[in-house]
């Protein structure tokens, strides 16, 4: 099931703080099977769109329940980063990886992984290739800031 939350706030006058937001604004895909993680991650990037963004950049947020169905999502249409669990049902966080980092046009792409899972996880997960690694249990502000470092966001 394909999930879609719009998290921009009521549109403002400025544009984002760098000016270098993409036109259509940003799009993050969250990978989590957990929906209380999952409603925690949605607050923090709505509080992005309202303060960082001022309303003014579009922050589309998507959800996918499992690797597979993030990894649909991600072929069918562009994201701007992507924030995964490690450890999910069906496919999980680490296959996703591997995937992302062998298609060539995700190649490139921001992705964050966040785990309550060990130095051996944290280990795995930046050899595959991840761009950030946070540990679970995560502090509001540590997925704030890694977002709007990624994002470019100041």
């Amino acid at each position: 099931m394909v999930r879609k939350a719009e998290v921009s706030a009521t549109p403002g006058q400025s544009q984002a703080a760098t000016g270098t937001a993409p036109a259509g604004g940003y799009r993050v895909l969250i990978v989590e099977d957990n929906p209380h993680i999952i409603e925690m991650y949605s607050y923090v990037l709505k509080k992005l769109a309202a303060n960082e963004l001022k309303g003014a950049t579009p922050l589309e947020v998507h959800f996918a329940a499992d690797g597979h169905a993030a990894l649909t999502q991600l072929i069918d249409a562009p994201f701007h980063l992507v924030m995964t669990d490690l450890y999910m049902p069906v496919m999980d966080g680490f296959q996703l990886i591997e995937k992302i980092r062998a298609e060539p046009k995700l190649k490139g792409l921001p992705v964050v992984a966040i785990s309550a899972g060990g130095q051996d996880a944290k280990d795995r997960a930046m050899k595959l290739g991840v761009t950030s690694y946070l540990k679970k249990p995560v502090r509001f502000a540590d997925v704030m800031d890694t977002v709007k470092q990624l994002l470019r966001i100041t």
